[in-house]
């Protein structure tokens, strides 16, 4: 298909409204047939190859595989950042077994649907400079006019929760990049998202970073949170429940986790 059919389909996909659908009320997420492919010059190269994933409340899931076999590509979609050719995202929106596909949302819609419903976590951290730690974390819920006095209890609790109480007023360029990562945990958390998506977390960090890191996931996890997480790092992979391979556009395999972390540097 031609970069200007695909266009028109996706801005008359863009156009639709989402109607609700009824889910399993224990799933946050299922992915059918996703797929995504781009075109290079006169390459076309397949980023997702019918994709299918289901995803329960308080499951932590860790998808493992090389650069360029499409983790990136993969949260990028789930997280309404970039739009598929084709296949379904269905959320429960309300928890209660309401599913919405972003698929048939506007962008308009995307931008609540990321604001209100999908924290994300990136490599790279995503900070602004000139913000503070605090401001950092309560900016969406500036972006979403929520009550000052509620944003101030939130973020404050917020970065208390991760061991940043004493950095609140520092700047990015103050922090080391583990601080700076759990900065951009509690913006994830903020605004109590349905699932935290994270794209290769702990790639910039060293070992003992990246060990603290993942403890905090884990306590999100014992907490209820449902977390879908991207690392070629097969290694901290194995403390999720599920570990799955995706190879060139493709689930390739799954096996169980569930590891300490203790277990997986022993």
């Amino acid at each position: 298909m031609s970069i200007e059919k695909k266009k028109v389909r996706m801005n008359k996909q863009r156009k639709a409204t989402a109607k609700s659908v009824r889910i399993d009320p224990d799933i946050v997420l299922t992915v059918q047939d996703l797929t995504k492919s781009y075109t290079i010059g006169n390459t076309t190269i397949t980023a997702l190859n019918k994709v299918n994933l289901t995803i329960k409340k308080g499951e932590f899931i860790a998808i493992v595989g090389p650069s360029g076999s499409g983790k990136t590509t993969l949260i990028n979609c789930l997280g309404a950042l970039d739009f598929p050719d084709s296949g379904k995202i269905v959320y429960n929106v309300d928890g209660k077994g309401m599913g919405l596909d972003i698929m048939l949302m506007t962008n308009k819609q995307h931008k609540k649907m990321r604001l209100r419903k999908i924290g994300l976590i990136f490599q790279f951290y995503n900070l602004f400079p000139i913000l503070t730690a605090f401001e950092n974390v309560e900016l969406p819920m500036v972006i979403d006019k929520i009550d000052p006095k509620l944003r101030e209890e939130k973020v404050k609790s917020l970065l208390s929760r991760i061991g940043l109480e004493e950095r609140m007023e520092h700047l990015p360029t103050q922090m080391s990049g583990g601080e700076q990562q759990r900065v951009t945990i509690a913006r994830a958390l903020v605004n109590d998202p349905l699932i935290i998506l994270a794209d290769e977390p702990t790639g910039e960090l060293d070992t003992e970073t990246t060990t603290n890191i993942m403890k905090i996931f884990l306590d999100l996890k014992k907490a209820g949170e449902s977390i879908l997480m991207v690392t070629h790092n097969v290694r901290i992979a194995e403390v999720a429940d599920r570990i799955i391979t995706l190879t060139d556009g493709k689930f390739t395999g799954e096996k169980k986790g569930g590891k300490s972390i203790e277990d997986i540097y022993n």
